[in-house]
């Protein structure tokens, strides 16, 4: 069972469901999911000539004109390092990571997606977005959404309001400005990035630079400066198999576990009831 096969790594008592899909992202975005794979794959490229590549890319594109020059990132400092990285790992700020595709006044129908558009258990857009004329466009209507980016919103970061853009859209698409849109280049796999969005360290970052009371929220720049684990490109899609399918196996043995106490809660209801009536 794939599950036992993280077996040290899991017996740390979580309480439930939930609780065990962090821990399984917080191995998986740590690398401890991966051990084997990277042992008997010692010569894929190191996630430091990607992000090379990745740099040199955003240059292209800038000079192209197919994206605006984004701002200077300052280096990571080791002291700000959350953990220790496998050796073919490495750390990179979010916003050196990816880049966005800008902003616009909608000048045309588009399709609309706000919080409420998003179901952030499955972590997807919901299918019935509401197709706007431009004059019908609320004011927060300006951030371009295209399929393979993933979006995360900023306003009360703490609900995960989060989701990969995973379909073409009938119109353009064009987000609330309450959400950061976030596009991995170079085939970077969108749902690793999805993943260490939702791990226990970056929430705890977030946290940390969340401002206000009624809705609190992260501004663009401090989400942007947060620091992201990279593995190779090829462990990227390894770790997505990985998490995917024992994120799976963690709702099959919570629905078991569901099961098991309707089917003792009727046990005892049928008990009582042969009490009382006799």
């Amino acid at each position: 069972m794939q599950l036992l096969e993280h077996f040290k790594e899991l017996t740390l008592h979580p309480k439930n469901a939930e609780e065990l899909k962090g821990l399984i992202l917080q191995l998986a975005v740590q690398g401890k999911l991966t051990k084997q794979w990277r042992v008997e794959n010692p010569d894929v490229e190191p996630a430091s000539d990607l992000l090379k590549r990745i740099h040199s890319e955003k240059g292209q594109l800038i000079r192209e004109k197919m994206i605006k020059k984004e701002n200077v990132f300052p280096e990571i400092s080791s002291e700000k390092i959350p953990f220790n990285l496998p050796e073919s790992w490495a750390w990179s700020r979010l916003g050196d990571y990816i880049h966005n595709f800008g902003q616009k006044t909608p000048d045309k129908e588009f399709e609309y997606i706000d919080v409420a558009s998003i179901d952030n258990q499955l972590g997807v857009i919901k299918n019935d977005l509401k197709i706007l004329s431009p004059n019908e466009a609320p004011s927060r209507a300006r951030k371009i959404v295209e399929k393979g980016c993933v979006i995360y919103s900023t306003v009360r970061p703490y609900l995960l309001n989060i989701a990969v853009v995973d379909k073409e859209f009938s119109c353009e698409a064009i987000a609330s400005t309450a959400f950061a849109i976030l596009n991995p280049i170079l085939g970077c796999s969108e749902i690793y990035l999805y993943h260490v969005l939702r791990s226990y360290f970056f929430i705890k970052y977030v946290e940390s630079c969340m401002k206000g009371v009624a809705y609190p929220a992260i501004n663009d720049a401090n989400l942007l400066v947060g620091l992201i684990p990279i593995p190779p490109l090829e462990e990227q899609k390894v770790i997505v198999e990985k998490v995917n399918r024992l994120i799976s196996l963690c709702e099959k043995l919570d629905q078991e576990i569901e099961n098991l106490q309707a089917t003792q809660e009727q046990w005892m209801q049928s008990c009582l009831r042969e009490v009382v009536e006799n």
